[in-house]
């Protein structure tokens, strides 16, 4: 009898092992990504982050599966729809098409694009990368979702400086959490942030984060642009920045202006763009690299006003949200005034990227990061090259 009961526990034992494991693959057993250290719950718990497809990390009750989808790279059928694009890229004809030269080529320099949803590598040369993220409600929510956390993290550890839209939280405590778990790598970020604007309902802060180590800012300079008329629904914030890698006389320096176009204002706030470009220019700093960074709210065929004053843009008809169907986001500077620009830019596709299904990477963000790279020293620097 006791033989038999041993045996009996032995095989119950057996069965729960089969089937926690069928579960762990059937949640998160395609490529794992280490997250250390230790993290806790909402509830203050300690929780083993064996993945990034732990349930727990997403806020999910342990046991409860997430929705995978069956073919991730089957062809979007509508907007908004959870199918990923088979080709995230809106390319147009004029777009290189070889392997080696996927992207854009600027008539301006003569370098090599990342293709669409690439990290990019690291270069030799000294350079400033700059990039862009709407986080789309950006609050405790999802700040108490260690995967969203983690995943936003090593997103802005890839960049210099990056302009982050649409936080929208109101504890204090939400954006330096962010910066505590970027430098738990043992980097040194820190962040600029605005003061709330926007609709009532719908208002927001713009912030920056940049490596200390890489970039330095003077924060008497950072303001949000005056608007008495209400011509804009979210006031723009501007920052100064420069890079650290040179000397004060030759580094680079610029002003980022972090845009967000509401969805109300549309076409008529683009309009008013070239406007707000040349307010900053009149802002008694003497800047003339003049960055804008943000949600536009379309693409770059439909800002022509900043073309025609001589704006280049850093991506030009390639989708930047991550079902692959509109182009929201860009970079865009004065072509003559920005010699520093390497030519390089692209997005980074964290879907793929960490293997995440549609409803977990909505869960960081429908944006993808957008970023380009400029060099270091003011007026840039020939004979440019990667690793």
């Amino acid at each position: 009898m006791v033989v038999f009961r041993k045996r009996y526990l032995l095989l119950i034992a057996l069965i729960a092992a089969v089937g926690y494991g069928s579960q762990y693959y059937t949640i998160g057993g395609w490529h794992h990504l280490r997250l250390e250290p230790r993290s806790t719950n909402a509830e203050g718990k300690s929780i083993g982050l064996g993945d990034i497809h732990n349930p727990q990390a997403w806020g999910v009750a342990s046991g409860t599966a997430t929705s995978v989808s069956a073919n991730a790279n089957q062809p979007s059928k509508s907007h908004g729809s959870n199918q990923v694009a088979a080709n995230s890229s809106l390319r147009t004809t004029s777009m290189p098409q070889g392997p080696s030269d996927i992207g854009r080529t600027s008539k301006w320099v003569s370098a090599h694009v990342i293709s669409n949803g690439s990290i990019p590598p690291k270069s030799i040369n000294p350079t400033v990368r700059i990039a862009t993220f709407n986080l789309q409600s950006f609050g405790e929510s999802k700040a108490n979702k260690i995967a969203v956390m983690e995943i936003v993290a090593r997103l802005v550890r890839n960049f210099d400086v990056v302009a982050l839209q649409d936080i929208s939280a109101r504890q204090r405590d939400t954006l330096p959490r962010l910066i505590d778990r970027i430098n738990q790598s043992d980097r040194r970020y820190d962040y600029c942030i605005g003061p709330r604007v926007g609709p009532p309902h719908q208002s927001m802060h713009f912030a920056f984060i940049f490596d200390t180590d890489r970039i330095e800012t003077d924060r008497y300079q950072l303001y949000t642009v005056d608007d008495p008329s209400d011509r804009l629904d979210y006031e723009p914030l501007v920052g100064w920045f420069r890079s650290r890698q040179a000397t004060e006389s030759e580094a680079f320096t610029f002003s980022l202006v972090n845009v967000l176009v509401s969805p109300t204002g549309g076409a008529r706030e683009v309009q008013l763009l070239p406007d707000l470009v040349k307010s900053i220019r009149q802002d008694g700093r003497g800047e003339d690299d003049i960055i804008l960074a943000g949600d536009f709210g379309c693409g770059d065929t439909q800002m022509a006003s900043l073309r025609n004053m001589g704006m280049l843009f850093a991506l030009e008809g390639v989708a930047t949200t991550i079902t692959g169907d509109e182009m929201l986001d860009n970079i865009i500077f004065p072509a003559r005034a920005t010699d520093e620009f390497t030519g390089r830019s692209g997005t980074v596709d964290f879907l793929r990227h960490y293997n995440l299904t549609p409803d977990q990477a909505s869960q960081v963000s429908n944006h993808m990061p957008v970023w380009c790279e400029f060099f270091a020293l003011e007026g840039g620097q020939p004979g440019y090259r990667t690793e």
